[in-house]
């Protein structure tokens, strides 16, 4: 029997050319994984005339998991640090002037959609203390073509599943 998971896709607006190739090669490989049946929430579905936000935090509180790609525009974006960020993430200050720590709030796979700097010199919200996907070259999506890019979504999606059977074990059939 399948266990039905939810994810919520957060990405920046001046990524959706990559946010849409990313998921066309995530789709097909997550529709036959064993044990569970995908569905996504992406903000291309809310409806003409639907309040977004209202469409957005009802995706954020449906969600199982975040499926969050990273990029600079993405880290730029007030409306993903105010309203989708904490969903996932929670910035606990350290006493004496220590770095935040950052508390996983709802599980989340992050994903290097294009190259951010972890040199330091960006702030990532909390982010850089999180361990983002990248395909075994160190690759983020967009430094990908063709069959490696096949291979990224591959190994992207093996890596989640990992992940998720440590969440949520497959059900013994």
């Amino acid at each position: 029997m399948s266990q039905d998971l939810s994810y919520f896709v957060s990405y920046a607006r001046a990524d959706r050319p990559q946010t849409g190739r990313l998921l066309d090669l995530l789709a097909p490989r997550l529709a036959i994984a064993r044990s569970y049946r995908f569905s996504s929430w992406i903000d291309d579905r809310i409806e003409v005339g639907e309040r977004w936000t209202d469409a957005i935090g009802a995706g954020l509180a449906g969600c199982d998991f975040g499926l969050l790609l990273l990029s600079p525009s993405f880290f730029a974006s007030g409306f993903i640090r105010r309203e989708e960020l904490p969903t996932f993430v929670e910035r606990i200050a350290n006493p004496g002037g220590a770095e935040a720590e950052t508390r996983i709030r709802k599980p989340l796979v992050p994903v290097m959609l294009k190259p951010i700097p972890l040199d330091g010199s960006a702030d990532l919200a909390g982010l850089e203390q999180l361990q983002g996907f990248r395909d075994r070259d160190g690759r983020a999506f967009t430094e990908t073509r063709g069959h490696t890019a096949d291979a990224f979504a591959d190994q992207l999606v093996a890596a989640m599943l990992a992940k998720l059977r440590r969440l949520w074990p497959p059900a013994a059939s």
